[in-house]
């Protein structure tokens, strides 16, 4: 064989069909069954193969792929015969003209499907494997500069959207393929490619990418017709056209859109629609779907989705760095000395609350923001107090009902520390319906109350798209929702991963009220007890039930009017607030202040609120203690010992304390099972035996010694002495 690749290869002879004979050849299409296998040139083995095929399927050629030292060379390999001598002859040279195209055999099995064309063969075997169902994928022969020496008249009828690569190469092979196609076709459409994709991006490098038919369908929906795509007279001669035009017209049209960040570098922007100002984040689906309105109306088509993404990653970099930043407010705001409530209508209207009342506005000065959960307010009215709400809820006594009332005073505040409203009560009286009751007057949602959730990921995700958290039917808390709950009423930061996948690290500071209901006790842990509000329901008699919907159309007539007296109220604290003065505080003393100041608001008595308060608070905790077993234990043990004072180590306290609890609490989790466990369960059982009078110190010595001290009125057991532990000067005792 000649060291020539571009020699004539020999073959065995045979008498197939000729097309276009040229002096003393001629090329022989389709190849008979009988012609010679083609044979190696001097390139070696192609590194890809692509067979040309007739519209029935036989084949018509080849062309190869050859990769040597980084360089690519693309090969056609045709059959020839030389006329004078019937012999069959490979060559290494490309059909003449009129070329056939890649894929006629797919072309006339779907006589009626939308044609794509790529550039290449490579490509196009990608767009196949990427197109949704019902397309077909054709390139031509010879590369990007030998389109209009292809036949493309099997195209004719045919709706066609061209797939250019990105470069310079690229656009002028869509530009010759349109103008080739435009006489005969249906339709002629020009994708245009993302602005985030690298030079020389097509189908093979989409498929590398992960794209799939949800994403190639968008951006065949986004194809622009080809006079379109029709060279800028403006440009200098080899100058490359921007392909995305539509985008940088919807950057255009946007200048001046009012964008903004937050604390957490989340991007916002202010839109104004139906003359009322909306904020929405960038990332919102609620912005893109206004985009894309926005988009069809200045370019009259929708983008595609990565269009959309990149004009968006366009804005979000504008927002966070070269605009202001402002506090993003779910529900209610604070803007100076005022609250401020939004009712989520579709005016976006707000109400404004003030030391001298309240009014509806229009456009409040907070940055609202919304979640697809939340729901209307409806716009409240004046002129009836809190009461017209008692006979809805069926607590058990006045205390109950003015615990409810403040814990929704409390949750229209603008910041907390806020309760825990926990909501007890046997089965049938009403948790869930009480629940779905007060969320709606301060926070209306799709979802009002919830099952708990699985764990702190879920749990900071709910709290960061609600004012208030709503859970239902619990039947216990564990330790790590309690902890949980705890930081989210009072104020914390959770921290978690973006994705799994990488390392950045999200902070999520919440603070939101909680309401918790269910039939057994949910406040057995001492730090969850001391933020909570307990409240129980009382049995309804079957005489005094009533069917739901009419409870429920009773509620919502009074609505307005119960809304009306909680905003009283909040216009009282804000006028009382800062004359409060607390004979004592507690942990919630912030709580106590507030409530206290809305007091007058709400026509109760001064001081009515803490009495109320400290009555529950001591309910609360004595429902604590009882289910501590620590606490039980130690308070049995020293109502049994003969002195008012034990000191000892913790394994000498763990053995005195088994004997004063029963075997099966000893076997249950709630029991330390070592010294060290003891210790830290001493920690969180300490509030709770100080409020019983009880006394714990803990002295550094050589050995760590523990000392209860039992309260002064605990009866004496006989024999019991009262002194105090001696100590040496340098003991270090730190009560816990």
């Amino acid at each position: 064989m000649s060291s020539d690749p571009f020699a004539p290869l020999r073959g065995k002879p045979a008498a197939p069909s000729t097309i276009e004979p040229e002096a003393g050849r001629s090329i022989v299409v389709p190849i008979p069954a009988d012609a010679p296998a083609p044979p190696e040139g001097r390139l070696g083995q192609p590194s890809a193969t692509w067979r040309y095929t007739d519209a029935t399927g036989a084949l018509l050629g080849y062309v190869h792929r050859f990769d040597r030292n980084g360089d690519k060379q693309f090969r056609p390999q045709t059959l020839w015969r030389d006329d004078a001598a019937g012999a069959l002859e490979w060559r290494w040279e490309s059909w003449p003209a009129s070329r056939p195209l890649y894929g006629l055999d797919l072309l006339a099995a779907k006589p009626s499907a939308p044609v794509v064309v790529t550039e290449g063969e490579k490509a196009c075997d990608a767009a196949r494997r990427l197109l949704p169902a019902g397309f077909v994928a054709i390139t031509s022969p010879n590369g990007s500069k030998s389109a209009r020496k292809a036949d493309w008249s099997p195209l004719a009828g045919r709706r066609v959207i061209i797939w250019p690569d990105a470069d310079d190469a690229g656009l002028a092979y869509s530009q010759a393929v349109a103008s080739i196609v435009a006489p005969i076709a249906t339709s002629v459409r020009i994708m245009s490619l993302p602005e985030s994709c690298t030079e020389g991006w097509d189908a093979a490098d989409a498929e590398a990418d992960g794209w799939g038919p949800d994403r190639i369908a968008l951006l065949i929906d986004g194809a622009r017709t080809a006079q379109d795509d029709k060279p800028d007279q403006s440009t200098e001669p080899g100058e490359r056209k921007r392909r995305e035009s539509r985008s940088d017209a919807l950057l255009a049209a946007l200048d001046g859109l009012d964008l903004w960040h937050d604390a957490d570098l989340v991007a916002y922007a202010t839109i104004e629609i139906a003359g009322h100002a909306e904020n929405w984040a960038l990332k919102s689906q609620a912005f893109k779907r206004w985009l894309a309105n926005l988009s069809r109306l200045k370019t009259g088509q929708v983008l595609s989705s990565s269009t959309l993404d990149d004009v968006i990653r366009t804005l979000e970099a504008i927002a966070i760095n070269e605009c202001p930043r402002h506090i993003a407010c779910l529900r209610t705001g604070r803007y100076g000395e005022h609250i401020y409530l939004d009712l989520c209508d579709d005016a976006w209207r707000a109400v404004e609350i003030t030391a001298h009342g309240w009014q509806v506005v229009e456009r409040p000065p907070v940055k609202f923001i919304r979640t697809p959960a939340m729901r209307a307010l409806p716009e409240p009215e004046a002129g009836e107090g809190i009461e017209i709400f008692r006979d809805l809820v069926n607590v058990k006594d006045d205390d109950s009902f003015k615990l409810v009332v403040a814990f929704m005073v409390a949750a229209l505040r603008d910041r907390g520390p806020y309760p825990v409203l926990v909501v007890n009560g046997e089965q049938g009286t009403g948790k869930s319906v009480f629940s779905r009751m007060v969320r709606g007057l301060i926070d209306p949602s799709a979802a009002p109350i919830r099952a708990a959730p699985k764990d702190d990921r879920d749990l900071i995700v709910s709290a960061m798209n609600s004012k208030v958290l709503a859970f239902d039917n619990l039947s216990s808390v564990p330790n790590w929702l309690s902890d949980a709950l705890c930081r989210i009423a009072t104020g914390g930061g959770f921290a978690t991963r973006m994705l799994h996948t990488d390392r950045d690290e999200v902070i999520c500071e919440v603070q939101s009220p909680v309401i918790l209901n269910g039939i057994p006790s949910l406040t057995d842990r001492a730090d969850l007890a001391d933020r909570a509000l307990n409240v129980h329901l009382r049995v309804i008699p079957e005489s005094g039930r009533r069917p739901e919907d009419a409870l429920w159309q009773v509620y919502h007539e009074r609505q307005p009017l119960i809304l009306g007296g909680l905003l009283d109220a909040v216009s009282a604290g804000l006028r009382n607030v800062a004359s409060v003065k607390l004979d004592r505080l507690p942990r919630m003393a912030d709580f106590m202040k507030w409530i206290t100041a809305s007091e007058t608001g709400l026509g109760w008595e001064a001081g009515d609120f803490v009495a109320a308060y400290n009555r529950n608070r001591a309910d609360v905790a004595d429902g604590a203690f009882e289910a501590d077993a620590v606490a039980v234990a130690i308070r049995d043990f020293m109502s049994e010992s003969t002195e008012q004072v034990w000191t000892g180590t913790a394994t000498e306290l763990l053995s005195r304390l088994t004997g004063h609890t029963s075997e099966t609490v000893r076997r249950s989790r709630a029991w330390p099972a070592t010294a060290s466990g003891l210790g830290n369960r001493l920690d969180r059982a300490a509030p709770l035996l100080r409020a019983k009078g009880f006394v714990i110190d803990r002295r550094k010595s050589d050995a760590r010694l523990i000392s209860i001290i039992a309260p002064g009125d605990m009866p004496v057991a006989p024999g019991r002495s009262v002194a105090l532990p001696s100590q040496a000067a340098d003991d270090d005792i730190a009560p816990v």
